[in-house]
């Protein structure tokens, strides 16, 4: 899926303009890596459980 097309998906759903739709998005990912960048797990309903990359030690 593209963003384009989940653009549509959230406006759709949503019943929103797809501008509205894109700030939800960049609202979502933005929430997503902060958190995820605290060392924190992100779940997610019907998805699963999205867990911080581990850094390699050198």
């Amino acid at each position: 899926m593209t963003t384009p097309e989940l653009l549509d998906r959230i406006a759709a759903a949503t019943g929103q303009p797809p501008a509205a739709a894109a700030d939800q998005l960049d609202r979502l990912v933005t929430r997503l890596v902060t958190t995820l960048r605290q060392g924190k797990n992100v779940k997610v309903k019907g998805l699963g459980v999205i867990r911080p990359a581990r850094e390699e030690s050198q």
